[in-house]
Protein backbone atom coordinates (compact mmCIF):
# COMPACT_ATOMS: atom_id res chain seq x y z
CA UNK A 1 0.00 0.00 0.00
CA UNK A 2 1.65 3.64 -1.29
CA UNK A 3 1.78 6.04 1.15
CA UNK A 4 2.39 9.68 0.88
CA UNK A 5 2.76 13.03 3.55
CA UNK A 6 2.18 16.21 2.74
CA UNK A 7 3.76 18.63 5.13
CA UNK A 8 2.73 22.33 5.20
CA UNK A 9 4.13 25.02 7.28
CA UNK A 10 3.43 28.20 7.32
CA UNK A 11 4.44 31.45 6.93
CA UNK A 12 5.49 31.63 4.21
CA UNK A 13 3.40 28.46 2.88
CA UNK A 14 6.32 25.66 2.01
CA UNK A 15 4.62 22.57 0.74
CA UNK A 16 6.67 19.35 0.70
CA UNK A 17 5.17 15.96 -0.84
CA UNK A 18 7.11 12.60 0.13
CA UNK A 19 6.39 9.22 -0.51
CA UNK A 20 5.10 7.78 -3.47
CA UNK A 21 5.13 8.90 -6.97
CA UNK A 22 2.83 11.66 -7.89
CA UNK A 23 1.73 12.05 -11.51
CA UNK A 24 2.94 15.53 -13.48
CA UNK A 25 -0.72 16.60 -13.54
CA UNK A 26 -1.49 16.23 -10.54
CA UNK A 27 1.97 18.53 -9.37
CA UNK A 28 1.03 20.97 -12.29
CA UNK A 29 -2.63 21.26 -10.69
CA UNK A 30 -1.08 22.38 -7.57
CA UNK A 31 1.24 24.86 -8.92
CA UNK A 32 -1.63 26.84 -10.53
CA UNK A 33 -4.33 26.46 -7.60
CA UNK A 34 -2.05 26.70 -4.33
CA UNK A 35 -0.74 30.35 -5.01
CA UNK A 36 -4.26 31.12 -5.74
CA UNK A 37 -5.67 29.41 -2.36
CA UNK A 38 -3.33 32.11 -0.21
CA UNK A 39 -4.43 35.41 1.38
CA UNK A 40 -1.99 37.74 -0.78
CA UNK A 41 -1.63 37.56 -4.63
CA UNK A 42 1.68 38.36 -6.40
CA UNK A 43 1.37 40.87 -9.40
CA UNK A 44 1.31 39.45 -12.26
CA UNK A 45 5.33 40.28 -13.00
CA UNK A 46 6.45 37.94 -10.98
CA UNK A 47 6.79 34.20 -12.28
CA UNK A 48 4.06 31.44 -9.41
CA UNK A 49 6.18 29.05 -7.36
CA UNK A 50 6.74 25.60 -8.83
CA UNK A 51 7.17 22.41 -7.17
CA UNK A 52 11.32 21.02 -7.29
CA UNK A 53 12.15 17.40 -7.02
CA UNK A 54 14.66 17.29 -4.34
CA UNK A 55 17.07 14.47 -3.14
CA UNK A 56 18.22 12.58 0.37
CA UNK A 57 14.92 11.96 0.64
CA UNK A 58 13.16 12.29 -2.54
CA UNK A 59 10.09 15.02 -2.23
CA UNK A 60 8.58 17.61 -3.83
CA UNK A 61 9.25 21.38 -2.74
CA UNK A 62 7.40 24.05 -3.50
CA UNK A 63 8.47 27.82 -1.13
CA UNK A 64 5.51 30.09 -1.90
CA UNK A 65 7.71 32.55 0.27
CA UNK A 66 5.83 35.85 -1.44
CA UNK A 67 2.55 34.83 0.05
CA UNK A 68 0.67 35.25 3.54
CA UNK A 69 -1.95 33.14 4.70
CA UNK A 70 -4.54 33.52 7.47
CA UNK A 71 -6.74 30.93 8.99
CA UNK A 72 -9.29 31.08 5.54
CA UNK A 73 -6.02 30.90 3.53
CA UNK A 74 -4.66 28.19 5.34
CA UNK A 75 -8.31 26.23 5.19
CA UNK A 76 -8.13 26.73 1.36
CA UNK A 77 -4.50 25.50 0.52
CA UNK A 78 -5.25 22.04 2.94
CA UNK A 79 -8.75 21.79 0.40
CA UNK A 80 -6.75 22.37 -2.58
CA UNK A 81 -4.17 20.10 -1.56
CA UNK A 82 -7.00 17.14 -0.77
CA UNK A 83 -9.01 17.63 -3.45
CA UNK A 84 -6.16 17.00 -5.81
CA UNK A 85 -4.63 13.91 -4.17
CA UNK A 86 -8.04 12.75 -3.55
CA UNK A 87 -8.07 13.07 -7.47
CA UNK A 88 -5.62 10.87 -7.94
CA UNK A 89 -7.39 8.14 -5.72
CA UNK A 90 -5.72 9.33 -2.17
CA UNK A 91 -7.49 8.66 0.44
CA UNK A 92 -6.37 11.37 3.78
CA UNK A 93 -6.00 8.77 7.03
CA UNK A 94 -5.16 11.35 9.30
CA UNK A 95 -3.40 14.78 10.35
CA UNK A 96 -1.01 16.48 12.95
CA UNK A 97 -0.78 19.83 13.22
CA UNK A 98 2.55 21.74 15.69
CA UNK A 99 3.15 24.88 16.68
CA UNK A 100 7.25 25.33 16.62
CA UNK A 101 8.55 26.81 19.89
CA UNK A 102 11.40 28.86 19.01
CA UNK A 103 10.04 30.47 15.74
CA UNK A 104 6.19 30.54 16.03
CA UNK A 105 5.21 29.01 12.24
CA UNK A 106 3.29 25.76 12.22
CA UNK A 107 3.20 23.06 10.34
CA UNK A 108 0.29 20.32 9.84
CA UNK A 109 0.97 17.02 8.22
CA UNK A 110 -1.28 15.09 6.06
CA UNK A 111 -1.33 11.29 5.87
CA UNK A 112 -2.57 9.81 2.88
CA UNK A 113 -2.50 6.30 1.75
CA UNK A 114 -3.34 4.64 -1.65
CA UNK A 115 -4.95 0.94 -2.11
Amino acid sequence: MPNLVVNVTFNPPVVKLMGATLREETIHKLEQVLPNATTTHLSGQKEPPKFQLLQNPSHWHADLGQHYCNQLGRSLIFLAIIESLESEDWKLKGTNTVTHPDNGKDSTKFFFFRA
